[in-house]
């Protein structure tokens, strides 16, 4: 999108020029989200770009520290579970008390795959925002040097 008052070329979704600071467009047109316009604005364009990558990059750590565990655990309770589901069938006695045991792991297996894909998702998205955060400001940097 180009500003009308400067001429300068500015990426899709922005509101304002970042060259002239003039109000770019129609705000109607401007108000759906998009990852361009919300990294741009967060990242490239805010005095606070350095708070805000260093949130997203605690985010990734934290994200990562967290899914470690529960895959090890979910391995754990997946061969846990299905070991009472063998002694199950294997012994008639117990059966009744194996089931329930193995009911609660499976229960804890499939608990953990939702917080594993939870966890995951968010990692993925928060990777994206920082390496595209990361291309725009090259970009960024690559324009204002050849403005001089």
């Amino acid at each position: 999108m180009h500003c009308k008052n400067c001429n300068t070329e500015n990426m899709d979704g922005v509101n304002f020029c970042y060259n002239c600071g003039k109000k770019l467009g129609n705000i109607e047109s401007n108000n759906k989200f998009s990852l361009k316009g919300f990294v741009y604005k967060n990242i490239v364009l805010s005095q606070q770009r350095h708070r805000n990558i260093f949130i997203l990059s605690s985010i990734l750590v934290l994200c990562s520290a967290l899914s470690v565990p529960l895959c090890k655990g979910l391995f754990d309770s997946f061969n846990i579970a299905m070991d009472l589901v063998r002694m199950s069938m294997s012994q008639q006695v117990a059966k009744y008390a194996l089931k329930s045991q193995t009911e609660l792991f499976f229960r804890d297996v499939f608990l953990r795959i939702i917080l594993i894909a939870f966890f995951w998702s968010i990692l993925i998205l928060t990777l994206t925002i920082l390496l595209y955060g990361v291309v725009l400001l090259k970009k960024q940097g690559k324009k204002s040097k050849n403005m001089y």
